[in-house]
């Protein structure tokens, strides 16, 4: 039985607030944690995750194998694992046999995954790719049945294999829960999506293993999305079942016979939406909340089928927004609440006292908790974006279970300017999000201890110090500029406007010491919507707000003029037409620089290097379906266009080679290669056949072999080998 309700209707959750200053040293693991760390993301060394040399990256040349004759690209996924999981399962009859669920934030279509070794790697299930993934049960006989955007399916050949079953109900099946008689696993309960209001059959239920449905939809009071259901072990007659709106409102309605009639048990409980229901017998379980509006519920507790309530929750819990709850199989006492945006609480006594994040699960947007089938100490978990996490000790430790998923949506990647094997990745859900980082070249990731809200950039400063620019929302943590210090904890610095989210801001750019930074996006809310550009002379001490634009607008990416001293920027904007700016006073004054540009300037994304001083080059949309290349030689003050073909997410310079540049490209090869400035380009692609959608690009800027990094929709990637340097060699590394 589950107890999540649909992330797509319901939004995620957040912590209320986070410390400005968050420890990011591992915390000392309880006994009997057998190593297990949560904040190690995933050993990253598998089926080709990283690249082929076992050294490091600054480590001693092997011997060249072969020169370079202008061959493609070779990629490699370099990772990290991760992916939207929403449910995930154990098999009763193999516990080696389990199965995870992802729903992509986005709605971009998930994925079922199997693993046949208790969760250690995973593999995609071919007959249920690109398909969301809402809930997994099996029934006491192995048999698996799984809640996805096109109905119910079920599986009884361990998950290889899969069935669908029409529910009957018309075109709109996107089921969001399903619970299994635990006394006739014939019979089977799902919950619908009410498709923005033109699915009025909400709840259905099967009497022969999914066969047939019948419509079982409590009288609500209006259109809602069933969000779970649960059923009484000990008395199947009694069923309760959650149902909540899409901008918010909910009720909770209880069947003491099966369905035929239902009574409305929403009296006592919060009005905002609820996600999880339990029944064990003597105790209804209710928890939800949602970080849109505000809209926090916790957990509570009716010993009468809902006709009164108490709350479980206290003052301890830094956020009332629960997605699951599990009991103990074994005792009744302890329970399990995931919280979105703050990981597990626990409570051993009945939920009158409580254990906050629990196994350092404190980093997880957790959506789903669950035992394994009789077990006290295997628990599983479903998170945003970082995938599975599971305990083998009852959840006083929670490590990443998560290899072979590779969905994690990247929305940044740099690296280091002063150690090669430092990489930083950024990414982010609905109202969640976090920095990875990696130290020895992409073999491991770590999750960084920021607060959890969403990032839209990460850089590395002059200095090599790393930088992470959120985006809110302020209602977790401030929205601004994130550094992370010596001791590895995070401070915000700003710029802040005021206690609301009142900065939009997506790009983050170094002068020539890391004193110097300079941020784009837009104001926000209370603020207005003009775009923005800010300066801090003083490493984010103070800041100045330098440029305040058009309405509507917003500051995309900044870049300095190589070899001009820090005095001439570009910035690129995006809106209704886009276009860009040009500073020519180190950022103190900017002005718009169209001579040239076309009048639709979409997406633009801007790069310069030291071997062609004074240039910078621009790609964009200049229509809805074709991107281009632009190139200024007079530091911004003129464009020339070059390259026209497919939309264009980002372009990278190479740091040694005139005229030789990289574009990320959302059509046909996600990467392109020229080698005269923009001109033309050719294929640079080869390895990038599982790569998710592109979003940026980044070289190496440690001298050496440039190897280029790509962030994707599906994680990040590299090249192994440059045809642009002079010599190649067999694992990528001079």
């Amino acid at each position: 039985m589950t107890q999540r309700s649909l992330s797509l209707t319901l939004g995620f959750c957040a912590a209320l607030a986070a410390p400005l200053t968050i420890a990011a040293t591992p915390q000392p693991l309880p006994a009997g944690a057998a190593g297990f760390d949560a904040r190690h993301v995933e050993r990253g060394d598998y089926a080709g995750r990283r690249p082929l040399a076992a050294s490091r990256l600054g480590e001693a040349a092997p011997a060249a194998a072969g020169r370079g004759t202008g061959m493609p690209a070779a990629w490699a996924a370099l990772g990290p694992y991760g992916g939207d999981v929403t449910s995930v399962a154990v098999s009763p009859v193999d516990a080696a046999l389990v199965l995870a669920g992802t729903a992509p934030a986005n709605g971009g279509g998930g994925t079922l995954y199997r693993s046949v070794d208790g969760a250690a790697n995973w593999t995609a299930v071919p007959a249920m790719t690109f398909r969301s993934i809402f809930d997994i049960e099996f029934t006491p006989s192995g048999t698996a049945y799984a809640a996805t955007d096109g109905g119910v399916w079920s599986s009884s050949d361990q998950g290889v294999n899969w069935t669908q079953h029409n529910l009957g109900i018309g075109t709109a099946q996107l089921v969001t829960d399903l619970t299994i008689d635990p006394t006739n696993p014939s019979v089977i309960w799902a919950g619908v999506d009410d498709a923005f209001g033109s699915q009025p059959i909400n709840l259905v239920r099967s009497t022969d293993g999914g066969l047939t449905w019948s419509n079982v939809t409590p009288p609500r009071s209006t259109a809602m999305s069933a969000t779970a259901v649960a059923v009484d072990p000990t008395n199947s007659q009694n069923v309760a079942a959650t149902f909540a709106g899409w901008i918010g409102g909910t009720e909770l309605w209880v069947s003491t016979n099966g369905g035929t009639t239902w009574t409305n048990r929403s009296a006592g409980l919060p009005s905002n939406p609820l996600r999880a229901v339990v029944l064990d017998g003597s105790r209804l379980l209710v928890g939800g909340g949602q970080m849109f509006g505000s809209q926090f519920v916790g957990l509570y507790l009716s010993n009468d089928l809902g006709q009164n309530w108490s709350a479980l929750h206290d003052e301890s819990w830094p956020l009332l927004c629960v997605t699951d709850i599990a009991v103990d199989p074994n005792d009744p006492q302890t329970i399990l609440a995931s919280i979105d945006g703050a990981g597990i609480n626990r409570s051993t006594d009945g939920g009158n006292t409580w254990e906050i994040a629990v196994g350092g699960s404190s980093i997880l947007s957790a959506q789903s908790v669950r035992y394994a089938p009789g077990s006290s100490q295997t628990v599983l978990v479903g998170a945003a974006s970082l995938g599975v996490y599971r305990s083998t000790d009852g959840g006083d430790a929670f490590a990443a279970s998560t290899i072979g998923i590779a969905e994690l949506a990247l929305y940044a990647v740099d690296t280091s300017p002063t150690d090669p094997n430092l990489i930083a990745v950024a990414f982010q859900g609905n109202n969640n999000g976090g920095v990875l980082s990696s130290s020895n070249g992409g073999i491991d990731w770590t999750a960084e201890s920021v607060p959890p809200t969403r990032y839209s950039s990460v850089r590395f400063a002059p200095d090599g110090t790393l930088y992470a620019l959120s985006a809110g929302p302020s209602s977790v943590a401030p929205e601004g500029l994130y550094r992370r210090n010596g001791d590895g904890s995070w401070t915000s610095l700003g710029p802040d406007q005021g206690t609301l989210f009142e900065s939009d801001l997506i790009t983050i750019r170094f002068g020539t010491t890391a004193s110097t930074i300079y941020l784009g996006g837009a104001d926000f809310g209370v603020a207005g919507s003009e775009r923005t550009v800010w300066r801090s002379v003083d490493g984010g001490t103070t800041w100045a707000k330098t440029h305040e634009g058009t309405d509507g607008d917003k500051v995309a990416d900044i870049e300095s003029v190589a070899g001009r001293g820090g005095q001439y920027l570009v910035a690129t904007y995006d809106g209704p037409a886009g276009g860009a700016l040009r500073s020519s006073d180190g950022g103190l004054s900017w002005t718009e620089t169209r001579n040239g540009l076309p009048d639709f300037a979409r997406f633009g994304r801007l790069c310069s290097t030291a071997a062609t001083p004074g240039t910078m080059y621009m790609s964009m949309w200049d229509s809805w379906g074709t991107g281009a290349i632009y190139r200024s030689t007079n530091d911004g003050a003129s464009w020339t266009r070059g390259w026209t073909g497919g939309n264009l997410s980002d372009v990278a310079c190479h740091p040694h080679e005139p005229g030789v540049l990289y574009a990320a490209q959302q059509s046909a090869d996600a990467v392109i290669r020229s080698t005269d400035g923009g001109t033309s380009f050719t294929p640079f692609a080869t390895g990038l056949g599982a790569a998710g959608a592109p979003v940026e690009l980044a070289l190496s800027k440690t001298g050496g072999l440039p190897l280029l990094y790509l962030a994707t929709s599906r994680g990040s990637f590299v090249t192994l080998r440059d045809p642009s340097s002079e010599t190649l060699f067999a694992d990528g590394f001079d």
